[in-house]
């Protein structure tokens, strides 16, 4: 195990680190991405930690495949600078190796080929080198000469995916991923580089000082700010008792009867105040009661809840999935934060989980096919954040999108903040409203691990800490007790 605080202290005082490895597993990606926070947060780079936890991934498994390359021809005795014996073995290499990669680990670690990561700081740069023992071949050396080149024609990765959709080359789309982020992000192209001495290979990873972000325009986000324009308000029906509960010195009297006049708002009111998180000895019958007993603030919440509702399945009503997934984290959101002592905050936290998803209902109604695209390549690679993806193909990823949304509805700012952050919770740490956030992003990786979407190892272990998470074993057996708890919840409603 790494230990990221003493690492970032010996690099902050002008020291080299040097980590070295022979198969690079999900858990070594994880303490990476926890080293990473440490040392862009010291460096105040924080904002950068996915895009250069993305691009050392790749750069690492490129290099751990291209030593298990070479292992490869040499245990089936073929030259892998002849030709015919280089086409032969590529074939078989991408079937027998990559493509059963897990089963590499044993072969991998008897080896005599590493990995090394290393890192310096110097005139204030953040230097990354990755290394492998085994050097580039002349016609390797070309292809990824040519990816990078073609990388610079594409404008975002939406193009990329037209225009490689058929390319056999896995490292292929990687390298043009690694030039988008640099250039989106205001690192630059030019800060990377890959080259070698004919005995090993090395990449080279600056970050500067000064970074300043690019405006990634593409015609979809144009589409999709034109979409965010053109829908309505809340419905002034509603707005008009969020204002209400939003007054202390409001009469409960006055907002009961206001909530009367809907029917469905007032059948959502009293299955909440009955429900398990606010169910007393008697069962609530009346509005004024269904109020008292789940406070203002829940009563607002609920109606958010409903305005936004009715919007997006009066425009969007073909994402059913996107409701099915947002109900299951908000149920996740409640216990996990429950458990972790945490319970004050679970009912704004359930609320917040509910309506994280919002930005997706206008990103996947506008283009289906490119985030499907987008799924099927983040589920390969197992990024620990999707959106970053997104950015890169859009402009814009769909939890910004989402609290775009909640902005132009007036929602709080804790909603604001839940659905802002809950793919990046540590760009919420040390404010007001960490643990709702880490709470929204927990059962929301929760029900991603479910539904086969990431893994374990994705999640930002010092969050996963928090909330009792920590350990593999503990955490698949919650998700399936906590999945299973919610479907008898679910019968019995």
């Amino acid at each position: 195990m790494l230990n990221p605080t003493e690492l970032t202290e010996a690099l902050v005082s002008g020291k080299d680190i040097e980590l070295e490895y022979r198969f690079i597993s999900d858990e070594d990606h994880q303490q990476i991405y926890l080293l990473l926070l440490q040392v862009l947060g010291n460096l105040d780079r924080l904002f950068l930690t996915e895009v250069v936890s993305t691009i050392l991934k790749e750069l690492l498994m490129n290099a751990n495949k291209a030593n298990a390359k070479r292992l490869f021809f040499l245990t089936e005795g073929l030259n892998i600078n002849e030709a015919s014996h280089y086409n032969k073995g590529m074939k078989r290499f991408l079937e027998d190796i990559i493509h059963k990669w897990d089963e590499q680990e044993k072969v991998l670690k008897g080896s005599n080929l590493a990995v090394r990561l290393r890192a310096k700081i110097m005139n204030q740069n953040l230097i990354f080198l990755i290394e492998n023992d085994a050097a580039l071949l002349p016609q390797e050396s070309e292809r990824i000469k040519a990816r990078l080149e073609s990388a610079s024609k594409f404008n975002d990765l939406s193009d990329a995916f037209m225009s490689m959709a058929d390319s056999q080359e896995s490292a292929g789309l990687g390298l043009v991923l690694i030039q988008l982020l640099l250039k989106n992000s205001g690192i630059g192209p030019d800060k990377f580089k890959i080259e070698t001495d004919g005995k090993i290979t090395r990449a080279t990873l600056v970050i500067p000082k000064q970074i300043v972000p690019l405006d990634v325009a593409t015609k979809l986000k144009d589409k999709i700010f034109a979409e965010v324009d053109g829908l309505p308000p809340l419905p002034h029906t509603l707005t008009r008792i969020i204002n209400l509960c939003n007054n202390p010195d409001s009469d409960l009297g006055v907002i009961a009867n206001e909530i009367e006049r809907n029917p469905a708002i007032s059948a959502d009111l009293l299955k909440l105040s009955n429900s398990a998180g606010f169910a007393s000895r008697n069962k609530v019958n009346t509005i004024v009661q269904a109020v008292k007993v789940v406070g203002l603030k829940n009563v607002r919440n609920l109606l958010y809840v409903s305005g936004v509702r009715k919007i997006m399945e009066g425009r969007y009503s073909k994402l059913q999935e996107v409701w099915n997934h947002s109900n299951l984290a908000s149920y996740f959101a409640r216990q996990v934060s429950q458990r972790a002592g945490l319970g004050k905050l679970s009912d704004i936290a359930a609320v917040g989980a509910l309506l994280h998803d919002l930005g997706k209902f206008i990103l996947l109604s506008l283009d289906p096919t490119l985030f499907k695209r987008l799924a099927s390549y983040q589920k390969h690679r197992d990024l620990s954040n999707s959106t970053i993806l997104e950015e890169i193909s859009t402009g814009i990823s769909h939890p910004t999108l989402g609290a775009m949304l909640a902005r132009k509805w007036d929602f709080p700012p804790d909603l604001v903040h839940m659905i802002e952050f809950h793919h990046r919770a540590f760009m919420a740490t040390n404010t007001i409203y960490t643990d709702l956030v880490d709470s929204v992003y927990v059962a929301n990786m929760m029900c991603d691990y479910l539904d086969k979407k990431t893994s374990y190892y994705a999640a930002d272990s010092s969050i996963l800490k928090k909330f009792q998470l920590d350990d593999k074993a503990k955490f698949e057996e919650t998700c399936e007790k906590l999945a299973k708890a919610y479907e008898i919840a679910n019968e019995e409603n």
